[in-house]
């Protein structure tokens, strides 16, 4: 019965996912997740404490297991692979297309993952081997070489009797039929379509397309993915300089390669850095070294908008009081505090890595994450206006102070308002992008000043009002 994924079917999973963690049944864990996408059980398993995720996948079959493993988020695939034994790993590597073994390398030290390539097959090895000398990020890096070839002279009757008495593992895709001469050099292309309804005398040579779009062995994956999305195709053939026929550039490889440099490019324009990881699977102090450092650097460019109003406050001409120097650095920093928020939920949304139902966990993360980052730009805010010129203002303790006490507060508002915004608007069946991104600059700027002065009367009692 076909089984269409949506919203509920993925609650569901994590919830008998979580009672099935509890089960010391194989055979139930096996019957109960045989039928269930590896995607769908990787996004599941991050809900899970690492060692329970790690005793649940034991007790699958090797081969869903490492197609989980495949699944996983970088960070927590790393954890799982600390506790996992050798020998668990290589029967993972074994049973893996090559070009997602060797997405595992990712998460292991150079040693150990040499160390597993010695347990496995000498074929399966030297193959990803062969992946390896390529450069990281590169096409060659994440081909693969199980691809459906034939000669040139071959008859349609040859090529369907080799498909149907050929291992189910020897193909990884067999949409198109690639041309290659006794040199390996890429002759055509054709679809198996093509080869079912032509003549079974008919050569390969007779029915296929000169004329064929490649990807180069050695470009950047993101180039060819995008080129792959661009044509519409399944696949891409990778070719050497000379135009020898080196693998196979997939859609799934095109797919997963243009959904992280997206990602990553969404994260980027919302001051977010590292790479595309779910979000659920980052800790608290991940998320704080992704968004604490473009922070600092806001901050301190905001700090030269203070300097020209200090600047242009110092004489007599105009009256600007001393707290109006510091409203650039407060509401900037709880304006920008509150975009990271808001574009690293709303693309969880988006990718289904969470759900409104979700609130309270993304709300008591991006709490910690907010007291972090606010205890961190009010210690810079402090130093900021108590030193001297010119890595200061020498604005007194009082006005430090207040400059310190407000940052923290404003940040962790802002966050609050930032994760809440998102997950309100896809509640009520809004688009969170729309809705979130404006109204986050506009609501902070006004109420964090409310904030800023409320704290500025308590520590000042009127000495600059």
């Amino acid at each position: 019965m076909a089984r269409r994924p949506n919203k509920d079917n993925h609650v569901n999973l994590i919830e008998r996912i979580r009672s099935l963690a509890k089960s010391k049944n194989a055979d139930v864990v096996k019957q109960e997740l045989s039928g269930e996408f590896p995607e769908d059980i990787a996004h599941s398993l991050g809900r899970l404490p690492v060692d329970e995720g790690i005793d649940l996948l034991s007790k699958l079959d090797d081969l869903q297991a490492a197609a989980v493993m495949v699944e996983l988020p970088t960070e927590t695939a790393r954890q799982y692979m600390t506790e996992l034994p050798d020998t668990v790993l290589a029967a993972y590597l074994d049973v893996l297309p090559m070009d997602d073994a060797l997405d595992l390398q990712e998460e292991l030290d150079p040693e150990r993952f040499e160390a597993l390539l010695e347990v496995i097959p000498d074929e399966d090895a030297r193959e990803i081997r062969r992946l390896m000398v390529y450069p990281k990020g590169s096409v060659g890096r994440v081909m693969t070489e199980r691809f459906f070839e034939v000669k040139p002279d071959m008859s349609m009757w040859q090529l369907l009797a080799d498909l149907r008495t050929a291992p189910l593992e020897k193909y990884e895709t067999v949409n198109d039929v690639y041309v290659v001469d006794d040199d390996r050099f890429l002759q055509g292309i054709f679809s198996l379509r093509k080869a079912l309804r032509a003549d079974p005398e008919t050569k390969a040579s007779e029915l296929m397309n000169k004329e064929v779009v490649v990807a180069a062995v050695e470009e950047t994956d993101e180039d060819a993915a995008r080129r792959m999305s661009k044509y519409g195709f399944y696949a891409l053939p990778v070719v050497d300089d000379h135009g020898r026929m080196m693998g196979l550039f997939t859609g799934d490889d095109a797919q997963s390669i243009l959904r992280e440099a997206d990602t990553k490019d969404v994260l980027a324009l919302g001051a977010v850095s590292g790479t595309a990881e779910s979000y659920v699977s980052l800790g608290v102090w991940q998320l704080f070294k992704r968004r604490f450092p473009w922070l600092l650097g806001l901050f301190v460019a905001e700090s030269l908008t203070g300097q020209v109003m200090r600047h242009y406050g110092k004489g007599d001409e105009l009256n600007l009081a001393p707290l109006t120097f510091f409203i650039p650095l407060i509401i900037g920093a709880g304006g920008n505090s509150g975009s990271q928020v808001t574009t690293t939920i709303t693309r969880a949304l988006a990718i289904g890595e969470i759900t409104p139902r979700d609130w309270f966990l993304v709300v008591r993360r991006e709490v910690v994450v907010a007291i972090l980052i606010g205890l961190s730009l009010g210690v810079a805010g402090y130093l900021r206006a108590a030193l001297p010129p010119p890595l200061g203002w020498s604005s007194g303790v009082s006005l430090s102070l207040v400059v310190a006490s407000s940052l923290p507060a404003v940040v962790l508002w802002s966050a609050s308002v930032g994760s809440l915004l998102p997950l309100t608007a896809k509640r009520m069946n809004l688009d969170p992008a729309v809705m979130s991104a404006p109204f986050i600059s506009t609501f902070v700027d006004a109420t964090g000043l409310v904030i800023y002065f409320e704290i500025a009367l308590r520590i000042l009692k009127g000495h600059f009002l």
